[in-house]
């Protein structure tokens, strides 16, 4: 698998209906994408990225949001429209901190807690602002949206549900960087992001992830599962649950492999 667009393809091609992402979140929402909604969502991001905020390759938009089906929408959307993922492991840095040596100029920063030590970081750096609200039926962030930002669950379903991009990336340029502690960060071209998450992710073909919580990798935990021609069951807070209903969740969702970290 090259990139992401014949990812998305092999999803939507092969079986179009099976579920890719189920999302369990604080207030008993569940959510769940089979592989054709995903890919309307990851085009109508991908759209909103090109078309609104001008992205496209060698520009860098951070992302800044908890492991959840709108954070994998995401990724596939950056990575769609040629750019450059940044994340950065919760607690890696503070606001009273140096700033990253990763943390030059971007063009673009999502994220769904504006006023959180990560987006403060981030924000005087940033182009633009996106912010995401969380709850499954929000149609917008409502009370505390910045004013210069831009509210994605209000414009995002504006946008066309397939997408074209003008320019591909070179499989050379940079596809993701991952800020670690110390400021150091690890990265990964886009001829081996891909083939990167496979390696580490150490997934069996059409595996039923469940995971979810801090420690979620976004690459290898919610990247991982698809490249392996399986899904993702993303828990708001997996550590919460007891070994009992750890289990019934995964007996439920016919999960194949728990990795919580």
């Amino acid at each position: 698998m090259d990139d992401v667009p014949a990812l998305l393809r092999r999803m939507v091609t092969t079986d179009p209906g099976r579920p890719r992402v189920t999302w369990y979140g604080p207030d008993g929402e569940r959510v769940e994408l089979s592989g054709k909604v995903l890919d309307n969502w990851v085009a109508k991001t991908a759209n909103l990225l090109v078309d609104e905020l001008d992205v496209g390759p060698g520009s860098r938009v951070v992302l800044d949001l908890p492991p959840h089906w709108r954070t994998l929408v995401w990724l596939l959307a950056v990575w769609s429209a040629g750019a450059c993922v940044v994340v950065e492991r919760p607690g890696a840095q503070g606001t009273d901190g140096p700033a990253p040596p990763a943390a030059e100029p971007v063009e673009v920063l999502v994220t769904a807690d504006p006023d959180g030590p990560v987006a403060t970081l981030w924000r005087p750096r940033a182009d633009r602002l996106v912010v995401v609200a969380l709850p499954a039926l929000a149609r917008s962030f409502g009370a505390g949206l910045p004013e210069d930002a831009l509210d994605y669950a209000l414009e995002v379903r504006t946008f066309g549900d397939v997408f074209v991009p003008f320019v591909r990336p070179a499989r050379s340029d940079t596809a993701y960087f991952e800020i670690l502690d110390g400021a150091q960060g690890i990265s990964a071209p886009y001829a081996e992001m891909l083939r990167f998450a496979s390696h580490e992710a150490k997934l069996d073909d059409g595996v039923r992830l469940l995971t979810g919580g801090p420690g979620t990798d976004p690459l290898l935990d919610l990247v991982g599962p698809l490249v392996a021609d399986g899904s993702v069951v993303v828990h708001h807070d997996p550590a919460a649950l007891d070994e009992a209903a750890l289990e019934r969740l995964a007996g439920q969702e016919g999960v194949t492999t728990v990795r919580v970290r």
